[in-house]
């Protein structure tokens, strides 16, 4: 059978390594080993091949059995996870090519991980061939009421750091950190208990753990214990992910390696979100009311992090389906692509039932659901599409119309004061309200937002965006854009920035009934990228966004002054905002070259005269490269 590749080659991972330095949360000293089943996985059909390190494309896991483990997409916040059935196991890398070196005494691994059932079996394992003598450290869970797991470091009496309880069949993002200490060894910590501290425990009967373990380096396996045949303890679950540092980690890098994983696979951790350079991308203090089923996009190539759909596995599933009656809300931008960007949401945990009160004075006798979700945004993230599942709920609305999503502005929760604004449904099918129309919601820094599930007639209808664009022209940037429903619209403010997170505004448009086309002429900005963006505001203050446009404008301006020319030569005035190098090329429509040059400019005006004597009558192409910018004109010899 032929064999396909999934995700990226290992080459190409060494290439992105290179590239963006990437390492689980930005963590990366003593990095071992990282697997993740959205890359390096190589399958025949769904059943996995092999599985290639991320941080080194040289090493991998091999399935050894007939029977091998699956690759299911969209198994959990979109992402892939690969399946052990209770029958396969994987062999990776031994002796000097082990993850951890032969007798160390201090290292961390985290993983990702699902078990179906209440049974002792084997995550994922490091250890000797030589039987049950302490040299071996495995993530392993063992049966019991309830169920717990740990590291089980097979020294006599073999239970021993199995006691942190886990629910079968739910997600765990786990972190065992081995300390080179006689006695309380080893921390346990999950997404459940980061935030209030790690389990604290012993793996040895004597308080001789350090001197015991002795950890063996013949067994790198996934899936299963060393002995096969009396004790194979085979893995019935998923896995993720996993990581595994020749070091404790703890402190900040902690928080950075969960962080990644949290925001990666929609967990809440209830403790601060923070980004590979340890910028706070959710502050749970300061979010403390909302620090409920936290899920976000999230661009962060330090860490090798790109979530550009997603949605809380609390509430939703690993394809975005919603568990019924959670209110389930999947975030999506395919084209977030602007590294350290972050759009974070949490809700207040209010009740999912409509309610009358807490709506603006101008959707009076709408109602709403009472659960309200906040926004924490790094970075700009732009226009986002958003849904809510509102299957197993007792809500009014039946068409797109009755439905509204209404922001907060001043982010303190009352929507009865301060600046709302409103964004209407682009449909309503399957009990999934969707808001998409032009491209979707502007969701900015500590908003709150709530859904409107039966609209009143004098609830107010936002603009409907039809198209917005910006075009060069000569010196100036030309907008223009087309709206609809726009019977209580006021103006239309233009704000322009140049790094497309901080703007300003700089024009006003009056909006005038019956008319549905507008422009506004921004001029002469500097060389650049520039970014624009409409705030159109309604007569009763009440305001929505339009998307964000960009335009580059170049650094010079080149301009022909004998042109058509009778002259042996054709005379070009370049203006340059700073000096640079000018590479100046004039060939014929067919592409044969009539001469070249090469030109130091100046800031300001420079005259640069290239020549034509040899050059018969008729058409030619102009081609002047400066820096990274190509400007081409037509040249007419008479």
């Amino acid at each position: 059978m032929m064999k396909k590749h999934l995700y990226l080659l290992p080459c190409l991972l060494i290439y992105s390594q290179l590239i963006f330095a990437q390492s689980p949360g930005g963590v990366s000293a003593n990095l071992k080993m990282w697997i993740r089943a959205n890359s390096g996985v190589t399958t025949s059909g769904s059943l996995v091949d092999s599985w290639t390190y991320v941080n080194d494309g040289t090493k991998s896991f091999s399935s050894v059995l007939t029977t091998r483990p699956t690759l299911n997409s969209n198994a959990i916040n979109f992402q892939p996870i690969v399946t052990f059935a209770g029958s396969q196991y994987m062999d990776g890398p031994t002796g000097i090519d082990a993850p951890i070196p032969a007798g160390d005494d201090d290292y961390t691994a985290f993983v990702v991980w699902r078990a179906a059932a209440n049974a002792t079996e084997r995550i994922w394992a490091q250890r000797n061939n030589a039987g049950n003598d302490g040299g071996s450290f495995s993530i392993t869970t063992a049966a019991g009421t309830p169920p717990t797991y740990g590291d089980e470091p097979a020294i006599a009496p073999f239970f021993q750091a199995l006691t942190r309880p886990f629910t079968p069949a739910t997600w765990n993002i786990s972190q065992l950190n081995l300390l080179d200490l006689p006695t309380n060894d080893l921390e346990i910590v999950d997404d459940r208990n980061i935030s209030t501290g790690a389990l604290i425990e012993s793996t040895d009967d004597g308080g001789n753990g350090n001197l015991m373990r002795n950890l063996g380096t013949q067994s790198n396996r996934l899936g299963a214990n060393w002995d096969l045949v009396g004790l194979p303890q085979y893995f019935n679950g998923d896995i993720a992910e996993v990581i595994v540092y020749d070091r404790p980690i703890s402190g900040a890098e902690r928080a950075q390696v969960f962080s990644y994983l949290a925001l990666k696979y929609g967990i809440t951790i209830k403790t601060d979100l923070v980004s590979s350079g340890s910028t706070t991308v959710w502050n749970a203090t300061a979010n403390s009311t909302y620090n409920n089923n936290v899920f976000g996009l999230a661009i962060d190539n330090g860490a090798g992090l790109a979530v550009t759909q997603s949605n809380s596995i609390a509430t939703g599933s690993g394809n975005g389906a919603g568990q019924n009656a959670m209110a389930n809300i999947v975030l999506s931008n395919p084209s977030l692509s602007t590294d350290q960007t972050f759009l974070i949401v949490g809700n207040d945990a209010g009740p999912l039932t409509e309610t009358g009160a807490d709506v603006p004075a101008a959707a009076s006798g709408s109602m709403r659901l009472g659960r309200e979700w906040k926004v924490q945004a790094t970075g700009n993230a732009g226009v986002v599409q958003l849904s809510i599942d509102l299957n197993g709920l007792a809500v009014s609305g039946t068409t797109a119309s009755d439905f509204r999503l209404i922001v907060d502005e001043d982010g303190n929760g009352d929507f009865s004061d301060g600046s709302t604004r409103y964004y209407s449904a682009s449909g309503y099918s399957g009990g999934i309200v969707s808001f998409n129309l032009f491209g979707g919601v502007r969701l900015n820094n500590n908003e709150v937002f709530a859904l409107i599930t039966a609209a009143t007639l004098t609830t107010p209808l936002p603009v409907t965006w039809k198209s917005f664009d910006a075009k060069v022209n000569r010196n100036d940037v030309q907008l223009s854009w087309e709206v609809g429903n726009n019977e209580s619209a006021d103006k239309y403010l233009v704000e322009h920035s140049v790094d497309g997170i901080n703007f300003k505004q700089v024009g006003s448009v009056a909006n005038q009934k019956g008319k549905t086309s507008y422009s506004f002429t921004y001029a002469s900005p500097a060389g650049g990228k520039h970014y624009f963006r409409l705030r159109q505001v309604d007569l009763d203050g009440k305001a929505i966004y339009s998307k964000t446009v960009s335009v580059k404008l170049s650094n010079v301006l080149l301009r022909l002054i004998n042109n058509p020319t009778q002259a042996r030569y054709i005379d070009i005035e370049i203006n340059a905002l700073k000096s640079a190098n000018a590479f100046i090329e004039l060939h014929s429509v067919t592409g044969a070259a009539v001469s070249s040059l090469q030109k130091q400019l100046t800031s300001g005006t420079n005259i640069i005269r290239v020549p034509m004597d040899k050059a018969a009558a008729g058409n030619y192409v102009l081609k002047v490269k400066i820096d990274d910018e190509i400007i081409t004109e037509r040249v007419i010899k008479l």
